[in-house]
């Protein structure tokens, strides 16, 4: 098999792999265009505090909070996720809302459910530390809260605190002709249920969905995420990031000089301890055939560093 053929194997396994990939990019229609009645991909994606969020899992979940409002799921599907969504560290399953495209819901019971004591400290915990969940619907992210903490009195113990959970949320979504452009969840504050410690309680969760109609075009629907990520905090979150890497880089660079200083002044020496001796070969003299001679297959060298290159910048 020669060079040439080798490269069009390359070739054709990494046009394979893309028309594998590309269909799969989203699991919405590819025009995201939708009837009157049609079911919206909907899934459920990051839970946990604004510090440390956590993924849902494949398996059937054991925290009780894992699945927003804790209602069972008959069967949890993982969405089959692609590049950009590994590389963004989602993690996306089936949700149990069932949001329609353009059809408005009032009061909807999503389920019932008996909260154990366990089940009410794991609850109480999580308010405490401001967990929240992620969602995904029509590929447009949003995010609501578990539950709230009043003061119960003066003191500022835990004891003097009251947790309650959201038992109804509000779907609020916006839509031009047969394209929805937005979306947010809202936790009703007049439906809560107090979790006494060590006490059970029953809760209903509940949902409601409302639909309006919006002149922003289907273009122009993910400005308002791009606009969110110049916040105040979001800038001062990146530019931290930024120096972080870069006094990292800047230590590693040292480090990595003052070894190789260290070995090149050592093969430095024995060089000019042996010029007066013929014949004598050593340091980098050993390996200067193989250092500068060429692979012997250049061609398909270049196609996978090029790339590999690539999929780095991506």
């Amino acid at each position: 098999m020669d060079q040439t053929t080798r490269i069009n194997h390359f070739l054709l396994l990494v046009v394979t792999y893309l028309a594998i990939l590309l269909p799969s990019v989203s699991a919405s229609p590819s025009d995201h265009r939708y009837n009157v009645g049609d079911d919206v991909p909907l899934f459920v994606n990051k839970v946990g505090s604004l510090n440390n969020p956590r993924y849902f899992p494949s398996d059937p979940p054991t925290d009780d909070f894992i699945i927003p409002n804790n209602c069972e799921h008959d069967q949890v599907i993982r969405k089959t996720e692609t590049l950009g969504e590994v590389l963004n560290g989602d993690r996306l399953t089936n949700a149990l809302y069932k949001l329609k495209f353009r059809e408005d819901k009032i009061g909807d019971i999503l389920c019932q459910k008996e909260l154990k004591r366990e089940q009410v400290t794991k609850f109480r915990n999580a308010i405490m530390n401001d967990f929240y969940f992620q969602m995904y619907y029509d590929d447009l992210p949003f995010w609501g809260f578990i539950g709230k903490v009043e003061e119960a009195n003066w003191t500022l113990d835990e004891k003097g605190l009251k947790f309650y959970i959201f038992s109804h949320v509000r779907f609020d979504a916006l839509y031009n002709d047969d394209h929805i452009i937005e979306i947010h969840a809202f936790s009703d504050p007049d439906h809560v249920v107090e979790l006494k410690e060590d006490v059970e309680t029953n809760v209903e969760f509940t949902y409601s969905v409302f639909w309006n109609a919006t002149s922003t075009e289907f273009e122009n629907r993910m400005n308002s995420y791009s606009r969110a990520s110049f916040l105040p905090i979001q800038q001062k979150i990146h530019w931290f990031s930024l120096f972080n890497s870069a006094v990292i880089l800047l230590l590693l660079i040292g480090l990595f000089m003052v070894f190789s200083m260290r070995n090149l002044k050592t093969d430095l020496r024995k060089c000019y301890a042996a010029d007066e001796e013929e014949g004598m070969e050593v340091g980098w003299k050993y390996i200067q055939n193989d250092v500068f001679g060429s692979p012997s297959h250049m061609p398909l060298l270049c196609a996978v560093l090029g790339s590999g290159t690539q999929l780095l910048m991506m």
